[in-house]
């Protein structure tokens, strides 16, 4: 799919139980025809899996009294409060119903203007808070994706720590548990991670037509911030789902029970566990599948405008795999998840000692 999806590069990281991560790379850093091979290094876009080190941070708040996580968010942040009534639990599970700023037009215009721009959290939020109206518009009701949530959950983080979340970040999850290739560029890439990024291309005709065929490499995620600004190589990414749904380093069980309760897409509700009729579930940060064949996993695919990211994880198999592509695609050209369930299947067949069962 490299001509049509307008990509140069994957990376993949596969890891079995506790056997030794497997990394495998194709391509080169750039559509170039000079563009050099990519390796191990090379850093991509995580998008929206960064929300899992959001929602961690989270739980590492709570658990330090520093946050409740069900508390109404406009305790911490007043000045939102005609947003009143929304836990912080909420702002994690999606179920907030706040409208959603990276789908406003202000937002893509002028990013589409200059690439390079540097946005401050409040300066996104405001562009769909109801600041000169009153009473506030009625929110989304059941399940609805919102970036404008996880800005608002790194800005109550930032307050109560009174630390920048990139020094969260590093302190609290990258530099204590080893996450030697995964970082946070804001305000801006540092030179050197910048050196190992591969070029990012957007081919997205839906949500950013005036981008199509561009490096975006340039693109300043401040703009993503808590909801997607971390990037990483494919190694780095499979550490962190051992992390989040493995090892009891990062969260106890207390904190991993927590990450894993799920609201259905399909309704909003809360559910247990995902099934058959209803196969689609957010937890905090998280997603849990359901297929008949291969029972239940956890899975997330991250974007930005010119990257995916992709991590599937079956528990009863005790298998990780990670897929990184450096091009942006409406979802009817993608096919980032399907290459990873594919690779998945490769390395269950090649290891049938790992193979289960499960309703």
């Amino acid at each position: 799919y490299r001509d049509r999806e307008y990509f140069s590069a994957i990376q993949s990281s596969i890891q079995i139980g506790d056997q030794p991560v497997r990394t495998y790379v194709v391509g080169q850093t750039s559509r170039d025809a000079k563009g050099e091979p990519i390796n191990s290094q090379t850093l991509f876009n995580l998008g929206s899996i960064t929300k899992s080190f959001t929602a961690a941070l989270a739980l590492q708040a709570q658990k330090a009294g520093k946050v409740d996580l069900e508390t109404d968010f406009t305790e911490y942040l007043p000045e939102y409060k005609k947003w009143s009534g929304i836990s912080l639990t909420r702002l994690l599970n999606m179920t907030s119903g706040l409208p959603n700023y990276s789908d406003t037009a202000t937002v893509n215009y002028l990013m589409a203007q200059d690439l390079t721009r540097f946005w401050p959290e409040s300066e996104l939020i405001s562009t769909v808070y109801p600041q000169n109206i009153d009473p506030a518009p009625p929110l989304k009701s059941g399940y609805f994706y919102s970036n404008t949530a996880y800005i608002l959950s790194g800005m109550i983080l930032e307050k109560q720590y009174q630390q920048p979340l990139k020094t969260l970040l590093e302190n609290y999850i990258f530099k204590s548990h080893s996450l030697h290739n995964t970082f946070y560029p804001v305000p801006d890439y540092p030179e050197a991670v910048k050196q190992r990024l591969v070029h990012g291309y957007n081919y997205n005709n839906y949500d950013s037509p005036e981008l199509t065929g561009q490096d975006v490499t340039t693109n300043n995620l401040s703009w993503a911030g808590a909801a997607g600004a971390i990037v990483a190589n494919s190694e780095d990414l499979v550490k962190w789902i051992r992390l989040l749904f493995v090892e009891n380093e990062l969260l106890d069980a207390k904190q991993k029970a927590k990450l894993q309760q799920i609201a259905s897409i399909k309704t909003g509700k809360a559910i247990a566990e995902t099934t058959a009729e209803d196969n689609r579930g957010f937890g905090l940060g998280v997603v849990q599948g359901y297929d008949s064949g291969l029972g239940r996993y956890w899975f997330y695919e991250g974007e930005t405008l010119g990257y995916r990211a992709v991590y599937f994880y079956l528990p009863c198999q005790k298998m990780i795999v990670t897929t990184l592509v450096n091009s942006s695609v409406a979802d009817s050209n993608d096919h980032a998840g399907q290459l990873t369930k594919e690779i998945y299947q490769v390395m269950a067949k090649a290891n049938p000692q790992n193979s289960c069962q499960q309703k």
